[in-house]
């Protein structure tokens, strides 16, 4: 054998590093560290094993061995200068973690639990089959899943609020509200949009309609707000009826988890519902030909809901189908060049 081929020999072990095999977990080691409540004792200080153990009432052995794994993943990393005792301190990832400051600690969690992570296994059967994996997996749908767990349900909903809260000022800047007297958001929980929207516009009324199970978190939104005189909590299903009477209706980040005879189906509804001239806005992932997040999340629809994300050429055409008219792009203030379509349309 000569050198050169000793050199084409296939090795398994060499090769193994290209895969990064240790990646497969980062999702379940942040989604662990943020239900042990690592971030929260480690703070913006220096701990040691034992310190953290004692704060979150765990086997300091264990922990040990699983905040080498949090290390590799640049969760925590040790203090420098922490002598003959290690001591840990936070990454910038893993302050993403804390439950006492903003953050994603929701966020982590939702996505990496058993709701989301368990259909993603038969993510070969989705593709060729083209039906979502979660009634397989659990004998239910995604968002009745939700309402038989809600531990994950409370996550799923931190997620949704401390995501919205970005969007709903952007949302604010971008659009009009100026004289609007009912605001209509539909599959609105847990209500970060709507809240912020009845800030800006003094004088209006908000509806928001959600799943049955998804309203109370709407609910503990407004009262924080101090906002519950100024909106009706409507638990409902929109696939089967929208609120009447409203004079803007919004959908934020909900078309992406239905199909197209679903999406249709629920921009009927509004149509229905809303009175001649009342606008609809839409604000929803884009999918354009750029490689972007938005195309992983459009895969997780697909497992997850049957949902996919759009082009403004199709959300166009299915706004168009249902009857609203005078579609206009908005460019969306501080995220102009983000994959994301705000679409305003008037009922005809």
């Amino acid at each position: 054998m000569t050198a050169g081929s000793r050199e084409a020999v296939f090795s398994p072990l060499r090769e193994l590093g290209k895969l990064a095999p240790f990646q497969w977990s980062a999702g379940l080691v942040a989604r662990g560290m943020a239900e042990l409540r690592i971030a929260d004792a480690v703070g913006d200080g220096r701990r040691t094993t034992e310190e953290i153990a004692e704060a979150i009432r765990a086997h300091a052995p264990s922990l040990e061995r699983f905040l080498r794994v949090c290390e590799l993943h640049r969760l925590v990393a040790p203090a420098d200068g922490s002598g003959d005792v290690r001591e840990w301190e936070l990454t910038p990832a893993g302050h993403l973690l804390r439950s006492d400051v903003p953050s994603l600690r929701g966020f982590s969690i939702a996505v990496n639990a058993p709701g989301m992570t368990r259909p993603w296994e038969l993510v070969a059967d989705v593709v060729r089959t083209g039906c979502p994996a979660t009634r397989t997996v659990w004998g239910m749908d995604h968002w009745e899943y939700y309402a038989a767990n809600p531990d994950e349900a409370r996550s799923y909903a931190e997620t949704c609020a401390s995501l919205s809260v970005e969007a709903a000022e952007a949302l604010v800047a971008s659009v009009s509200l100026a004289g609007e007297r009912e605001i209509v958001d539909v599959g609105g929980s847990p209500g970060t949009v709507l809240a912020r929207v009845l800030r800006e516009v003094s004088g209006a009324h908000g509806v928001l309609l959600d799943l049955p199970w998804a309203v109370g978190y709407a609910r503990e939104t407004f009262e924080r707000s101090g906002l519950t005189g100024r909106v009706e909590l409507v638990p409902g299903d929109f696939r089967a009826e929208v609120p009447a009477g409203g004079s803007l209706y919004l959908l934020k980040n909900v078309l992406c988890d239905l199909d197209d005879e679903a999406a249709a189906q629920l921009l009927a509804n509004c149509a229905k519902a809303a009175e001649p001239g009342s606008r609809l806005v839409l604000l929803d992932w884009e999918y354009t030909e750029h490689s972007s997040h938005v195309h992983a999340n459009d895969v997780e629809f697909m497992v997850l809901t049957g949902g996919r994300a759009r082009t403004e050429e199709e959300y166009r055409r299915l706004l168009a189908a249902a009857g609203f008219d005078d579609c206009r792009r908005l460019p969306l203030a501080g995220h102009e060049r983000a994959p994301i379509a705000l679409i305003e349309s008037v009922r005809a």
